[in-house]
C-alpha cells in the first residue's frame, strides 16, 4: 500500500505518472463503506511508483522477452476463439514462456495477480469451494470452480499491457476467424472433406466450429467490441467499427440463437442510451445507424428467412403452451429450470444448495425433473448455487471489471477501440440472462481475457508520458 501523500508526489516525480483516473485515497474518503469499497474495486492499495519501476526494469532487462510475450498473448487471444479444444490450450505457450521469464518480470507480476478482479475471482472460488460441502453434485462443482480459471490471464497478459490496443486487435481478430468457420459451415466445407471436418453441423443453425447458444453468445460480445466505433467514432474507425458490428450481426442471426438476439438488441439500446447520456451522438446519428442496421438486418434475414421464420414460428408455438402451463417445449424447459432455480434460492437464500448442485437438488425434489445442470441464467445459477453470499461476490467482480474498464480507457492515446471491452463485457452480461455465461469454457474464457484487458492499474506507455507531461 502507497501513502496518499507520497503517491500524490509521485505525479511528477520520475515516475512520470499523470493519471487523472488514478485512485487517491485520504482520510476523509476512506470513513465511509461505500468509499473504501470503491478504493478497493479502483485498486488504491496498488504501488503505483513501484508498478511503473518494475515495468521499466523488465523493458531494461528483458526486450526480447518483450517482444515474444507479446508475440504469445496475441496468438493465445487469437486461438481462444477457435474449436473448444483449442480455446483450452491457447496460452499454454504463454503460460509457459512466463514462467520461463519469471525472474525478468518480477515483480510486474506481483501488480498483475494483485489487480482487484483477480482477488474478487479468488473470493469467489474459495467460497464456491466451500459450498461443495453441501453440495449434492461436488465433482460438477469443481468444473465450475475450473472456469474462474481464466481471470488468471490478468496476471499473465499484465507484462504486455502497454500494448493494450494490440491486444484488443488480436482478440477482434480471433473472433474474425471464427466468423470464417461460419462461412466454411454455411457453404458445407466448399465440398471439401477435411475441411468440412472442422466444423459442427447444426441443421438449421451456422455457428461454424462453436455450439450455437455458445457462438451466439461470443457473437454478443464481439458486437459490443465494435458498437461503440460504430456508433460514436469518425473516419476510418467508424468505417471499421460498423463493417464488423454489421458482420457480427449477421453471424448472431446464423447462429439461430434467440436469446443472443435479444441480448444484441438490449446492447444496442445499452450503446445508444450512453451515447445520448454521454452526448457522443445526437438523434440525426441514431437514426442514421438505426437506418443502416435495419438494412444489414433486412438483408440478412432475406438470404436465411426460412430458419429465422422457423424459429418464430416455434417461439410463438411455445409461448402459447407455456400460458396454458404446459413446459415441454425448449423455451417452456427454460421457463421451468428458472423457476426451480427461484425455489432452491428460496429454500438456501444465504449460501444455495452448492456449487454444481443445482440439478442434483432438483432430482430430489421431482426425481423426473427435466433440468439441466445449469439454470441457463448466469445469475439464477448463482443464486440457486451459491445463495447471496455468491450473488454479492459475483456482483464484486463484475463491478471491479466494468469500473476498471471505463476507467483505464485513454481516449486521446488510443482512440474510440480503447472502449470496446467494455462494452463487450456488457454485451456477455447481456447474454447471460439466457446462458450461463460463467460456467462454459469458451464464454468463460471470453470473460476472463477481458477482464485482462483492463486493469484497474496500468503503467503508462513512455511516449504517452512525454505528452501528459508537456
Amino acid at each position: 500500500m502507497i501513502p496518499a501523500d507520497r503517491f500524490r508526489g509521485c505525479l511528477f516525480s520520475d515516475c512520470h505518472i499523470v493519471n487523472t483516473k488514478t485512485p487517491q485515497p485520504d482520510s476523509d474518503q476512506q470513513t465511509g463503506v461505500w468509499a473504501r469499497l470503491l478504493w478497493l474495486l479502483d485498486g488504491g492499495y496498488i504501488d503505483r511508483c513501484g508498478c511503473d519501476a518494475a515495468f521499466e526494469r523488465m523493458h531494461r532487462q528483458d526486450q526480447i522477452g518483450d517482444r515474444v510475450h507479446l508475440v504469445f498473448a496475441c496468438l493465445g487471444l487469437i486461438c481462444l476463439f477457435g474449436p473448444v479444444t483449442l480455446t483450452e490450450i491457447a496460452f499454454a505457450p504463454l503460460a509457459v514462456f512466463f514462467v520461463v521469464r519469471v525472474l525478468n518480470t518480477f515483480p510486474v507480476w506481483i501488480h498483475g495477480f494483485g489487480q482487484p478482479v483477480v482477488l474478487a475471482a479468488i473470493t469467489l472460488s474459495a467460497w464456491m469451494m466451500l459450498t461443495l460441502r453441501w453440495s449434492g453434485e461436488p465433482a460438477l462443482g469443481w468444473g465450475e470452480i475450473a472456469e474462474l480459471r481464466w481471470f488468471v490471464l490478468v496476471g499473465v497478459l499484465f507484462p504486455v499491457i502497454e500494448k493494450r490496443m494490440i491486444l484488443i486487435a488480436a482478440m477482434c481478430t480471433g473472433i474474425a476467424i471464427g466468423q470464417l468457420a461460419q462461412i466454411v459451415d454455411a457453404f458445407d466445407g466448399f465440398g471439401i472433406g477435411w475441411l468440412g471436418t472442422l466444423v459442427e453441423n447444426h441443421p438449421g443453425r451456422v455457428a461454424g466450429w462453436w455450439h450455437p447458444v455458445v457462438g451466439g453468445s461470443i457473437l454478443v460480445g464481439a458486437l459490443g467490441l465494435h458498437l461503440p466505433s460504430a456508433m460514436f467514432g469518425i473516419g476510418r474507425a467508424r468505417l471499421i467499427g460498423m463493417l464488423c458490428s454489421a458482420s457480427a450481426g449477421v453471424g448472431l442471426l446464423a447462429t439461430n440463437t434467440r436469446g443472443a438476439w435479444i441480448a444484441a438488441v438490449l446492447l444496442i439500446l445499452v450503446c445508444v442510451i450512453f451515447g445520448l447520456g454521454t452526448k457522443r451522438i445526437g438523434a440525426r446519428r441514431v437514426l442514421f445507424i438505426a437506418g443502416i442496421a435495419s438494412a444489414v438486418v433486412f438483408g440478412a434475414g432475406m438470404v436465411m428467412r426460412d430458419s429465422i421464420a422457423t424459429r418464430f414460428d416455434e417461439t410463438r408455438t411455445e409461448i402459447v403452451e407455456i400460458l396454458d402451463g404446459q413446459y415441454d417445449s425448449y423455451t417452456g424447459l427454460r421457463v421451468q429450470m428458472g423457476k426451480v432455480a427461484l425455489d432452491a434460492a428460496g429454500a438456501h437464500p444465504v449460501i444455495g444448495v452448492g456449487a454444481g448442485g443445482y440439478q442434483s437438488w432438483a432430482i430430489e425434489q421431482d426425481a423426473d425433473s427435466p433440468v439441466h445442470p445449469h439454470a441457463h441464467n448466469s445469475l439464477l445459477q448463482i443464486v440457486s448455487t451459491l445463495g447471496v453470499v455468491g450473488v454479492v461476490l459475483w456482483t464484486i467482480l463484475i463491478a471491479a471489471m466494468l469500473r476498471s474498464s471505463w476507467r483505464i480507457w485513454d481516449r486521446e492515446a488510443e482512440g474510440i477501440y480503447g472502449l470496446a471491452p467494455m462494452f463487450a463485457i456488457v454485451g456477455l452480461l447481456l447474454a447471460s440472462i439466457t446462458d450461463s455465461v460463467h460456467i462454459n469454457t469458451q464464454t468463460a474464457a471470453m470473460l476472463g481475457a477481458l477482464a485482462a484487458l483492463c486493469p484497474a492499474y496500468r503503467p503508462k506507455h513512455p511516449i504517452w508520458r512525454s505528452l501528459a507531461t508537456r
